[in-house]
């Protein structure tokens, strides 16, 4: 599938003016800030200009989980997950990172104009939206595996299917793998030595030869 981002189609010079229009707005964040933090109201979308952030979610017992990993291009905000009155979900930068804000209400209500990069970028958004969609329920089939060898091996084939390849390097830590995958990092390095004993693997630091 082409890669997706939200001014895909829309010549510089119109994204220029889209920004004056949508009232956007940057910020740098350091690691370990918080970039924000989602509310019942669909205010504002973020947009990754660089950098590297984490979206989590908070029960109310106070468990942290992690949801997504956010990149370059990923977008954002209340519009992608409402959030529940029983869960809090926040995004933190994991290393220094620029985000673009846009409110959300001047994306969807057309200008005077009628613009046709006001349309591309809604379609763009619409086309992100289910992207982000089938990648939550990639993980949700992940997730349901029964023992953490098959959450590994499923989690290693989607990104091999994603990469086009199979020499992989671990866009996160083993540490940010473990809670992503909701399984204990002791029984996941275990895992991955088993894999590795059955050549099923082979393994140097994050990089990763699936055989």
């Amino acid at each position: 599938m082409e890669h997706i981002t939200l001014f895909t189609d829309i010549l510089p010079e119109e994204q220029e003016r889209m920004r004056v229009c949508f009232h956007a707005r940057e910020m740098t964040f350091r690691n370990g800030e918080t970039i924000m933090e989602y509310s019942n109201s669909m205010k504002k979308i973020g947009l990754i200009l660089y950098g590297r952030a984490i979206l989590y979610c908070c029960d109310t017992e106070g468990n942290e989980y992690m949801i997504d990993e956010l990149n370059k291009d990923a977008v954002f905000g209340e519009p992608f997950l409402l959030p529940t009155d029983s869960q809090h979900y926040y995004v933190r930068a994991a290393q220094e990172t620029r985000i673009m804000f846009i409110d959300y209400e001047h994306v969807i209500r057309r200008c005077d104009q009628a613009c046709h990069h006001h349309s591309q970028m809604v379609s763009n958004l619409l086309q992100l939206t289910a992207i982000q969609s089938r990648q939550q329920n990639e993980r949700i089939y992940m997730l349901s595996r029964s023992s953490t060898r098959k959450k590994l091996i499923t989690y290693l084939n989607t990104l091999s299917a994603e990469k086009h390849s199979k020499d992989l390097t671990l866009p996160m830590s083993y540490t940010a793998l473990a809670q992503y995958l909701s399984v204990d990092r002791s029984a996941m390095t275990r895992e991955l030595k088993n894999l590795e004993a059955e050549g099923i693997i082979e393994k140097n630091g994050k990089q990763i030869h699936m055989i």
